[in-house]
């Protein structure tokens, strides 16, 4: 969102207008299957960990695999964000699972999907015990005027690939919990990859990615036939909504001193549109919007960790002036930064 770069070197790239966002490379999952807190098992290529792909076989897939925790463990994956679809299904346990926009409390049976570059995290902080299989397929994606290209080994109509992604975007549902006649789908590429020696099963993968993805177009569609205010809203709306969402997302983005201008042209809208987006949204001014997400997550700081002086969370939240917050602080909260803290540290 600001004008920096989020990228490693040697993973796929994605330019939004003045930013650059990389594709993850999954190194806490990485360090988890060095140290051997996990039992692991992946085909991939690029910068994913695991086996590698054959250059011939199934292009565009950038990773498949699974994870077994034993036990609770100290690592998560972290905010990021990857440069193609991901579907991910969880085979037992528990997991906390998040968007911009919410955080889920995955149980078994439960599938997700993130479009192309969605912002994500599994583990808040860290992943519990369970079994947790994903794949990502390359969106061919690298900047917001390209579209969607997929790889030939999927065949799924070109209508049908279209409406799932824009349904994606159209209900910006991202979970759905699976009968058992779709959760056989998982099953199956669990026990493919499990049971692999060697070389990967190029023709039974193909299939079974394939059945996936029709099983999550049907849940697109049974989702979108659900009330869901979100249909409603227009591109200008959902962009300003998704700012809002992803700079709550990033406290590094919650520092930065905003401007109307400059969120408005993040959001490729004119101040005057964002000003009548948001108040549609919130029912709140720019700034009265901002700073109350400022002031949620300041408390949020608070309860975390009260030992942090008032006046660098006040500079980490994007105020500039401690008592300016102090009286924002009070004025959404009830009570002062201080009165907060010392009712956290009594409790």
């Amino acid at each position: 969102m600001k004008n920096r770069k989020e990228f490693a070197s040697g993973s796929p790239s994605y330019r939004d207008g003045s930013t650059i966002y990389c594709a993850d490379s999954c190194a806490a999952l990485s360090r988890a299957v060095e140290d051997e807190k996990i039992s692991f098992k992946a085909f991939a290529r690029g910068q994913y960990p695991g086996d590698l792909l054959p250059v011939s076989a199934l292009n565009g897939l950038r990773s498949v695999g699974f994870w077994n925790a034993a036990k609770n463990q100290d690592w998560g994956l972290d905010w990021h964000r990857n440069e193609g679809i991901e579907i991910s299904y969880l085979l037992s346990g528990q997991i906390v699972w998040g968007t911009s926009s919410s955080f889920w409390n995955l149980a078994a049976g439960d599938m997700t999907a993130c479009r192309p570059w969605q912002i994500h995290r599994i583990g808040n902080p860290g992943v519990n015990a369970g079994t947790y299989l994903w794949f990502i397929i390359d969106s061919s994606m690298r900047n917001n005027n390209q579209q969607c290209k997929w790889p030939n080994w999927i065949i799924l109509s070109k209508q049908d690939l279209e409406e799932m992604l824009s349904l994606m975007v159209y209900c910006n549902q991202p979970v759905f919990h699976l009968p058992p006649k779709h959760t056989a789908h998982w099953e199956r590429l669990y026990r493919l990859l499990r049971d692999a020696q060697g070389k990967p099963p190029v023709s039974a993968l193909a299939i079974v990615i394939n059945e996936i993805l029709y099983t999550l177009l049907q849940s697109l569609r049974e989702s979108a036939e659900q009330p869901h205010d979100f249909k409603e809203k227009t591109p200008a709306l959902q962009s300003v909504q998704h700012f809002f969402e992803e700079l709550q997302a990033i406290p590094e983005q919650m520092a930065h001193l905003w401007t109307l201008r400059e969120m408005a042209r993040v959001c490729r809208i004119s101040p005057t549109r964002f000003s009548q987006c948001c108040n549609q949204l919130t029912n709140l001014s720019p700034l009265h919007a901002l700073n109350r997400l400022r002031i949620f997550k300041a408390a949020e700081m608070i309860r975390e960790n009260p030992s942090i002086p008032v006046v660098q969370i006040a500079m980490m939240c994007g105020f500039s002036s401690s008592q300016y917050f102090a009286v924002i602080f009070r004025k959404w909260i009830g009570k002062t930064p201080s009165e907060f803290r010392q009712e956290t540290l009594n409790r």
